[in-house]
């Protein structure tokens, strides 16, 4: 009897040991994972155009362009290896809104494409839920969401007043609400309002403008010499008197023009040729592209106007930094694409298949998410999906992004890849690798692949010396590429893209359409 007491007791010191050891782990593991709980958040999305990943000190920039962000990024979740599905506004802005590639959700055309009334949008959806919506932002703006083009549906407001009041105003209900904050104060040109200097004394280039002022002399300019390269026929016999006056002193009276007739549906098909290259042409001229201390003074000066917009969210941020704002707010910062300065030879966002026109930031600050940098690969189709996982609110079966809650705490999988489009083809990328197969390659060894570790500023193919690899990225982008054919009418299909009857048959498998 005393050995079976002894060896009970044993048993029983063992069974709390493993009790105590069980609880522990469980704590543990609930301190580690996210909380989802954030039932009819508040939600605020940020959504500042043009702005790369590497241009906020909180993504290792050297330059302090971004204190108030980064400030409040300290208690929230940083993305580091973010990408955009596109490399211009339009596309990638339904991307976020439907988490669904430009290839699927089929908005890529100003005046032309609209979104399908079957795609549901995360301001429908929220709206579905008993959330009031707003959009702050352009609202007629083409390029940009538009009741036309589809991308405003679900929105109960379209507004251009502060942020600041807009929740203040949402504030006086109960009801949640949803804003999608929509900045545009990045684009090229980077021009300075009157009053302000460029943030570093650094030499300007001799003709380089400042302000709108200068600029819009020098586009005046422009516009009178090459106006039969940007008007067309019909203005040019409506408003000839303006556009052939003889030179003045001082004169901007075309350039007013021209400004009174953009982004408006009826006069942007009727009386232009072009209406984007006139002032990114005649901003180009004004400094030497191959001078890399003119490349780096324009930089220096979106870098400015990046701070500019970083003080104007200042405000917003110190409210959300307030209760009840931060017990029950989901709040967002990311952007629509970046920004290229002649690193593989473009500028601005004309297109290119490289890193700095797709890696952006994404910062999320939520209840139930920690305040950590994670490495693993995302893209802004899971921004939608996200939100939704935040508030316990059930995915969507079109969604092509993921939801980050879950995988906060987990390491990045060694074949996770964001997919990304151009106008010439396909691109995967995560940390390590960037690949890219435009539309005429036909054969998986002749697409192109950098190494991101050895070849950071990715001026070397490296698709033949990692064969498998480049054969792998390759079946996965040839897939998205044979869809991309098949949505074109015939008319607009490329000649190059081949509808091989197999691969139509593999996209019917994998669940494409």
């Amino acid at each position: 009897m005393k050995i079976l007491f002894f060896r009970e007791k044993k048993y029983r010191k063992i069974i709390v040991l493993v009790g105590i050891a069980l609880i522990i782990g469980l704590v543990l593991a609930w301190k580690r994972l996210p909380e989802k709980k954030c039932e009819h958040c508040n939600i605020v999305m940020v959504d500042i155009d043009v702005l790369r990943a590497d241009e906020l000190p909180c993504y290792g920039y050297s330059r302090n362009t971004t204190p108030n962000i980064c400030q409040f990024a300290k208690k929230a979740t940083i993305f580091k290896d973010n990408y955009s599905t596109s490399y211009w506004t339009l596309p990638s802005m339904f991307s976020t809104i439907t988490s669904m590639l430009p290839t699927f959700h089929k908005v890529r055309t100003e005046f032309i494409n609209k979104l399908s009334p079957d795609t549901k949008t995360l301001a429908e959806v929220l709206h579905s839920q008993g959330y009031r919506t707003v959009y702050i932002g352009d609202g007629q703006n083409p390029a940009l969401l538009t009741k036309d083009n589809g991308g405003l549906r679900g929105y109960d407001i379209v507004t251009k007043e502060p942020i600041e009041k807009v929740i203040a105003d949402l504030s006086k209900s109960s009801q949640p609400w949803f804003i999608h904050y929509y900045l545009v104060d990045l684009h090229m040109p980077y021009l300075l309002p009157e009053n302000v200097k460029p943030m570093e004394d650094l030499p300007a280039p001799k003709n380089l403008p400042i302000n709108q002022t200068d600029f819009d002399r020098m586009l005046n300019t422009y516009l009178k010499k090459h106006y039969k390269q940007i008007f067309n026929e019909k203005a040019i016999g409506k408003y000839g008197s303006v556009i052939l006056a003889p030179d003045k002193a001082d004169d901007t009276s075309v350039t007013k023009l021209f400004n009174d007739l953009r982004w408006t549906s009826k006069s942007m098909t009727e009386y232009f040729i072009d209406s984007w290259k006139p002032i990114f042409n005649s901003y180009m001229d004004s400094f030497d592209k191959n001078n890399p201390n003119d490349v780096a003074y324009i930089r220096m000066m979106y870098d400015t106007k990046l701070k500019l917009a970083d003080e104007q969210l200042q405000s917003l941020f110190i409210k959300l930094e307030t209760k009840p704002f931060s017990e029950n707010t989901i709040s967002i910062i990311m952007s629509d694409h970046g920004e290229a300065f002649g690193e593989h030879g473009t500028f601005s966002h004309d297109n290119n298949s490289y890193t700095e026109l797709y890696h952006t930031p994404l910062i999320i600050r939520a209840p139930g998410l920690p305040a950590k940098i994670v490495d693993q690969t995302s893209s802004n189709l899971d921004i939608f999906p996200t939100v939704l996982d935040l508030n316990e609110i059930k995915k969507l079966d079109s969604f092509q992004g993921k939801s980050l809650v879950d995988s906060v705490n987990k390491k990045t999988e060694t074949k996770s890849f964001s997919l990304s489009e151009y106008s010439d083809g396909v691109i995967l990328q995560n940390h390590d690798w960037l690949y890219f197969l435009p539309f005429w390659v036909d054969k998986f060894e002749n697409s192109m692949l950098f190494d991101r570790n050895k070849d950071p500023k990715e001026k070397n193919n490296a698709a033949k010396q990692n064969l498998e690899l480049t054969h792998f990225l390759y079946k996965q982008a040839d897939l998205l590429r044979s869809y991309n054919g098949i949505i074109y009418k015939p008319e607009e299909i490329p000649s190059d893209i081949k509808l091989n009857p197999e691969k139509i048959e593999r996209l019917k498998k994998e669940g494409y359409f």
